[in-house]
């Protein structure tokens, strides 16, 4: 909290002394009236001082500033090496990425072995990463950092175990080795989603309403009697046309990559984002993938947050990592827009859109994509 300082406010004695003391060396030479006109400035001058006094003291507030995403930072020294596991940001959102470096310092003669790429990070889609080359620094200490970029998949609180550190002095024998531990962080991660949106509970459904027990017998039975008779009659007329039409009364299979391609197609036909519609796009084009994947691999995505999806895809089986990520990628692009009030502009809707149609055409069964591929939509 910043506090404000107060600047300090001259005493009425001290701003009036001039005034005072130069009455003082000539106080003979006054008249009565340049007695009462020196009394009265210094008066003014007293009023003026006050006034300006209380204007500071009710115009000053303490002002809150909203701290800005901290860092983490954890050292772990062992002998002649210092391990440190950084975080950039402790809190992001579901959108964000968040950096960790691994650094390690050691003295001159020790050799350093890293973690293998990826230990503790399972939890976590790694967009990225480097481990830079030892460096010597001036304090005659050797540095090596390793920088991963993260994204994760859900929200909560992400738990980042020790990373284990070897490392041996050098001429020391081959199998010797000595080893550290880094301390354990945490990053907790937001949803996009309102606290009113994820608050929303579906009510049970109400109990079957008692019938009124005025109603005759003689009733229930001639109601159920038409409706019978009626149901016969249906039938028998369905019956007659399809035999006049010669052929069997079953639709012909649409398959789950032609539907999602035709509904794309319908999508585009009606330029929504040429409209100004650009939510209503992304509504559109959102529910478009979510019916493909229910269609195609049977998980019940329309009904489901992200979030909830996610978590079921994650523990099961159906996609490869690389169709995971790029389905996260869509999601949260399309949650920011219907969610977080976020303006894309036309290149960011362009290539929702082709993610939308890249994830349908690399996830058509081979047998299907040989036989009988489905007509793309075109944007």
């Amino acid at each position: 909290m910043n506090v404000p300082v107060k600047t300090p406010i001259p005493s009425m004695r001290s701003a009036a002394a001039p005034g005072w003391r130069a009455a003082g060396m000539s106080s003979l030479a006054y008249t009565r009236t340049d007695e009462a006109s020196s009394r009265s400035h210094a008066v003014l001058a007293a009023m003026v001082l006050c006034l300006v006094a209380c204007v500071s003291c009710s115009g000053g507030k303490n002002t809150e500033v909203a701290p800005a995403a901290a860092g983490i930072e954890r050292k772990v020294e062992r002998g002649p090496v210092t391990a440190i596991v950084k975080l950039d940001k402790n809190e992001i959102s579901i959108a964000d990425k968040v950096n960790l470096t691994i650094e390690v310092r050691a003295k001159e003669d020790c050799d350093i072995e890293l973690p293998p790429v990826g230990d503790k990070l399972e939890q976590f889609s790694i967009a990225d990463y480097r481990t830079s080359q030892p460096k010597l620094e001036d304090n005659n200490e050797v540095v090596t950092r390793r920088i991963y970029v993260l994204e994760p998949f859900l929200s909560g609180d992400y738990v980042i175990k020790p990373f284990r550190i070897s490392f041996r002095k050098k001429g020391e024998a081959a199998d010797v080795k000595h080893e550290m531990e880094t301390e354990e962080v945490t990053v907790k991660v937001k949803s996009l989603l309102p606290e009113t949106v994820k608050a929303l509970k579906i009510n049970d459904i109400a109990p079957p309403a008692s019938l009124p027990g005025n109603l005759r017998p003689a009733a229930w039975v001639l109601g159920l009697s038409a409706i019978g008779l009626l149901a016969v009659a249906m039938a028998v007329v369905a019956w007659r046309l399809i035999r006049r039409a010669g052929r069997p009364g079953v639709q012909p299979v649409v398959l789950p990559h032609e539907l999602a391609y035709s509904r794309l197609q319908a999508l585009v036909d009606e330029d929504l984002v040429g409209k100004g519609q650009v939510k209503a796009f992304y509504q559109r084009i959102s529910d478009i993938l979510r019916h493909y994947i229910e269609d195609r691999f049977g998980l019940h995505a329309p009904e489901r947050t992200t979030e909830e999806f996610l978590g079921e895809l994650g523990s099961g089986g159906s996609l490869v990592l690389q169709h995971k990520v790029l389905l996260k990628g869509f999601l949260v692009n399309c949650d920011m827009v219907k969610f977080a009030e976020h303006q894309p502009g036309p290149p960011d809707i362009q290539a929702t859109f082709d993610s939308c149609r890249r994830f349908i055409a690399e996830t058509v069964p081979t047998e299907e994509a040989g036989a009988k591929g489905g007509k793309e939509a075109k944007p």
